[in-house]
């Protein structure tokens, strides 16, 4: 029962990250990054800016990295699915990587989090918190602290 409980969570996982990808490359294609709004809201000195964008330099190849490995990992779940017969072992080592590759990203997102905490002032850094949440860019409504300017990748 535990593993049929798992596989609804791992499918509603799949299904809602591609809808809020989308959601994201909409926004982006807009040219209204949430970056950007909130960096307007924190009303940034060109200090706090210049080093904003630099603590998102230094932390967006982890982040993207992160993510990388969980789209890799859901795609092999959703290959595994697809199966006639399912390898509920397979599909529970890889449901155990996502979790692990989350902490990390988490871990990731506070110690990000910690840095900007450095720059902003204690206002700003508790509007940042309200806007941010840690756990990276899965694309959910609000973004992670690694919020940073669109990547250019």
């Amino acid at each position: 029962m535990k593993i049929r409980a798992f596989l609804y969570a791992a499918l509603l996982t799949v299904a809602l990250a591609g809808l809020s990808a989308a959601q994201v490359d909409d926004r982006r294609s807009r040219g209204d990054h949430p970056a950007r709004q909130m960096w307007a809201e924190l009303n940034l000195t060109p200090e706090q800016e210049a080093k904003f964008r630099e603590l998102n330099a230094r932390h967006g190849p982890i982040r993207r990295g992160h993510s990388r490995q969980i789209e890799e990992l859901r795609e092999r779940i959703n290959q595994e699915l697809l199966k006639d017969k399912p390898a509920r072992s397979l599909l529970a080592q890889l449901a155990g990587q996502m979790g692990e590759t989350q902490k990390k990203m988490n871990i990731a997102s506070v110690n990000h989090f910690l840095d900007l905490k450095a720059v902003l002032t204690a206002e700003q850094f508790a509007k940042f918190t309200e806007r941010a949440q840690v756990g990276g860019s899965s694309g959910r409504g609000r973004r992670g602290a690694d919020s940073g300017p669109p990547d250019d990748e």
